[in-house]
């Protein structure tokens, strides 16, 4: 079994200053060997019960979380949301412009703590990432991940983080017009969102 480490997710997220973007990489394969029966397990469920690519997304945390807690698993010291949830959640970083400066970085788990970004809004889609990639062979992985890009905005790179920053555009100030430039073309496994704007220079928190 191989991951499918050139994979990597973008997921777009609304902030209280704008549009920002997750770039979460995916587990390794110790972690998955670890993991593999509760992964697969809630991969499959998500499909044998219909959901699939158009809810699987939304509720693939959830998802993790009743069949972890089915079998008590769960939220013990070693269970699934101490251990693999973290890991998902450390693999992954907020990438958001500070206007005229360019972009910057956070560690979601700073972001989350800082309330910068809503778990509850992101994690569903870095689970059920998790399970694609790691289930699935790197062609259909990226098959299945492409086909969810068309339905929830979202993109697969090859690039690492810091490639991925430095192939996004420098941040535009808004247009005098009026008219806001469009943040969601993150849609793509080789194009970067051109640009982004922030009704402030910077992310607190």
């Amino acid at each position: 079994m191989k991951i499918n480490r050139a994979m990597n997710l973008i997921v777009p997220v609304e902030t209280e200053r704008g549009t920002a973007y997750i770039h979460s990489t995916p587990i390794s394969k110790e972690v998955y060997r670890e993991h593999f029966f509760i992964l697969s397990k809630t991969f499959s469920v998500i499909f044998s019960e219909g959901l699939g690519i158009v809810a699987g997304p939304r509720v693939g945390y959830l998802m993790l979380e009743k069949l972890s807690m089915d079998k008590g698993i769960w939220d013990t010291t070693d269970g699934v949301k101490n251990t693999l949830v973290n890991e998902i959640i450390r693999l992954s970083n907020l990438v958001y412009p500070v206007e005229g400066k360019g972009w910057d970085t956070k560690p979601l788990d700073v972001a989350l703590d800082g309330g910068i970004v809503d778990l509850d809004e992101v994690i569903g889609e870095l689970v059920f990432f998790t399970c694609v990639s790691a289930i699935n062979k790197p062609d259909q992985a990226k098959g299945l991940m492409s086909q969810v890009s068309g339905l929830w905005n979202s993109a697969t790179t090859s690039l690492s983080l810091t490639e991925w920053i430095a192939s996004l555009a420098t941040l535009k100030p808004p247009v005098s017009s009026g008219e806001t430039e469009s943040t969601s073309s993150a849609t793509s496994s080789t194009t970067a969102p051109e640009s982004a704007s922030l009704n402030s220079s910077s992310i607190p928190g």
